[in-house]
């Protein structure tokens, strides 16, 4: 711990570590006694972001790691171009949702056609944000990250299935699609 407090590349070293703790590998039985340290972690991770450092995204990601959010750790991107695949909760079509700078929506994504019947997603309010979700929104906007702000506010908002026209909440089905199952 006193090592990642003094320098970058310590620190970077200890959260790759974090992020790729979780998993069928066997593993996690190492971080087991290490929740002080890992707690202490959080706390130096938290105050890097606060200063807007260059390497805020995979500080961010490690933070989330060390607070136990392993999948968000693992596929959040900066939302300059993400995609995030899941199958309809009621269809199971599977739907191509993008966040960045060319749309938020969800589709169907073609293999020659691109992303065909587009629909527009409906970005959860910040009041109506809980959990990681809400502890996400509020870092990135308490550390002036609009365009990540805004990325998440779209993740954990709702999306539209172009096929049944069914709505639902983004976030709850990729992860109940994509988190790995811990033992």
């Amino acid at each position: 711990m006193r090592l990642a407090s003094r320098s970058a590349r310590a620190r970077g070293l200890a959260g790759t570590i974090l992020r790729r703790a979780a998993g069928h590998h066997g593993c996690d039985d190492l971080l087991a006694d290490c929740v002080g340290a890992i707690a202490e972690f959080r706390k130096l991770l938290d105050r890097h972001l606060q200063s807007r450092p260059v390497d805020y995204l995979a500080t961010f990601l490690d933070l989330l790691a060390a607070k136990g959010q392993y999948h968000w750790s693992a596929v959040l991107g900066d939302f300059t171009d993400d995609f995030y695949h899941l199958a309809c909760p009621h269809c199971a079509v599977e739907v191509t949702i993008a966040i960045g700078d060319h749309g938020r929506y969800s589709a169907i994504r073609d293999w020659h056609q691109g992303d065909v019947d587009r629909r527009g997603l409906r970005q959860a309010s910040p009041e109506g944000l809980s959990g990681i979700g809400r502890w996400m929104h509020e870092t990135a906007v308490r550390d002036g990250r609009e365009a990540l702000a805004d990325g998440i506010a779209h993740l954990f908002g709702k999306g539209e299935c172009p096929r049944c026209a069914s709505v639902f909440n983004i976030a709850e089905e990729y992860t109940s699609a994509n988190r790995p199952v811990l033992r």
